[in-house]
C-alpha cells in the first residue's frame, strides 16, 4: 500500500469550487497546498520515510521521554489545584485538552503564554482532517490560523539555526544522519502539524476514554484504585476499544483480494483500525474490557511496522500519570449526565469525547 496526500486536498477542491472563495482565503489555500506537498511521516512512503524516520527518532528517544515525566507530573497536579475545590469539572475542557497541550508546547519550545494559540492552530489542522461541512467562516478562520502557524515556526526555525536551543525544534533543524539530506523548511514544517496534532489530539481523546470507562463502570474504578498498576493496561484496553485516531487512508500498489472482495490497484483503502481492534477471530469476547492479558495483546491504536507511531511512548507516559493523580486526589468520582448524553466529536478519523462532565469528592 503507499501513502495517501495530506488531507488539506478535500478541502482544496471545495474551496476552489466556492465562488464566494476570498482572493485571501485561496492565497492561504496555495500556501497550505504547496508545504503539503512535501510527504512527510504520515504520508510519506520508502525511501522518502525512511530517511526522515531516521533523521527525526534522535527526537522521541526514552531519554527525553523520561526527561519529560517531571514536567507532566506538576502540569497535572496545577490543573487539578484549578477545579478540585468546586467539586464539578468537565474533564475534557480543563484537563484532558489542556495537559498534552502544555506538554507538547514544552517539547516545542513553545512559551506558555502562547498556549491558547498553539490550541487554536492545532484545531484548525485537525479540522481538516475528517471533517469536510465546514462553513466558510469556518474555513476562513482555520487558515488564517494555519497561516500564522506557519509563519510562527518559520522563523522560530531560522531561530534555532543561530541560537539552538535544548527543545524538539533544535532537533529537527540539527538532524543529520551519514549520507542523508537534511530535512527541508517544508519538511520540518510539515513534521510540525504532524507532532502537534499527534501530540494532544490524540492524548486528550485517550484521556477523556479511559477516565469515561472507569466511571461508567463501577467495578473497573474499584480494581484500579486498588491497584494503580492497572492503569498501564487499562490504557492499552482504551487504546484497542477508543483507539484515538480510528484509522488511516491508503492506496492499493496491486491489485489484491481481502476477505474475497477485489481491490483494484489505485483504489482509495480506508484502514479502520477502529473495526480491526474488535476483531473477533482476533480477541476473544473484542467488544469486552478485559485488564487480564492486556499487556499481552496487540493493538493497532499506534499503527503498525515502520509508520508506528513516534509519540506512542509519549501518550503512553501522559495518560498513566494523569490517571494515577486523578484517581490520588478525587474520589466518587462520577458521571454528571446521562452516559447517553455524552457526545463524540463529529469526525470520522480522529475520536473522541466532545466533553465530560464529572463530579467528585476531594481527596484530604
Amino acid at each position: 500500500m503507499a501513502s495517501v496526500p495530506a488531507s488539506v486536498t478535500p478541502l482544496a477542491r471545495k474551496i476552489s469550487e466556492d465562488p464566494n472563495a476570498s482572493a485571501i482565503l485561496r492565497g492561504q489555500l496555495q500556501r497550505r497546498l504547496e508545504i503539503s506537498r512535501s510527504a512527510v511521516l504520515l504520508n510519506a512512503d520508502p525511501p522518502i520515510h525512511v530517511r526522515q524516520r531516521k533523521l527525526v527518532n534522535k527526537g522521541f528517544t526514552a531519554r527525553r521521554i523520561a526527561a519529560l515525566e517531571p514536567e507532566v507530573h506538576a502540569i497535572a497536579n496545577d490543573l487539578i489545584d484549578t477545579f478540585i475545590d468546586v467539586g464539578q469539572v468537565d474533564l475534557v475542557q480543563e484537563f484532558a485538552i489542556k495537559l498534552p497541550m502544555a506538554v507538547i508546547a514544552n517539547i516545542l519550545g513553545v512559551p506558555k503564554s502562547m498556549t491558547d494559540t498553539l490550541k487554536w492552530w492545532s484545531d484548525s489542522f485537525a479540522a481538516e482532517t475528517g471533517n469536510l461541512n465546514l462553513t466558510h467562516d469556518e474555513l476562513e478562520d482555520m487558515f488564517s490560523a494555519v497561516d500564522q502557524f506557519y509563519d510562527y515556526f518559520t522563523s522560530q526555525i531560522a531561530d534555532r539555526r543561530v541560537r539552538p536551543r535544548d527543545d524538539l525544534l533544535t532537533d529537527l533543524v540539527r538532524a543529520s544522519v551519514s549520507g542523508e539530506e537534511p530535512l527541508t523548511l517544508n519538511e520540518i514544517l510539515q513534521m510540525l502539524v504532524q507532532f502537534l496534532i499527534a501530540g494532544n489530539e490524540t492524548t486528550t481523546n485517550l484521556l477523556a476514554s479511559i477516565m469515561y470507562k472507569l466511571v461508567t463502570d463501577h467495578n473497573l474504578m474499584t480494581r484500579v484504585r486498588h491497584d494503580h498498576k492497572e492503569i498501564r493496561a487499562l490504557t492499552e484496553e482504551v487504546l484497542r476499544l477508543e483507539p484515538p485516531v480510528q484509522g488511516l487512508f491508503r492506496i492499493a500498489n496491486e491489485d489484491v483480494e481481502i476477505g474475497g472482495t477485489p481491490i483494484p490497484a489505485g483504489s482509495l483503502i480506508w484502514l479502520v483500525y477502529g473495526s480491526a481492534n474488535r476483531d473477533r477471530s482476533a480477541y476473544p469476547a473484542a467488544d469486552d474490557l478485559d485488564l487480564d492479558g492486556a499487556l499481552s495483546r496487540q493493538h493497532l491504536a499506534f499503527g503498525k511496522g515502520e509508520h508506528f507511531c513516534l509519540g506512542a511512548p509519549l501518550a503512553r507516559m501522559e495518560a498513566g500519570i494523569s490517571i494515577e493523580i486523578l484517581l490520588s486526589r478525587l474520589d466518587d468520582i462520577r458521571l454528571d449526565c446521562a452516559p447517553n448524553d455524552v457526545k463524540y466529536l463529529p469526525n470520522v478519523v480522529l475520536h473522541g469525547l466532545k466533553a465530560l462532565p464529572l463530579t467528585f469528592r476531594k481527596v484530604v
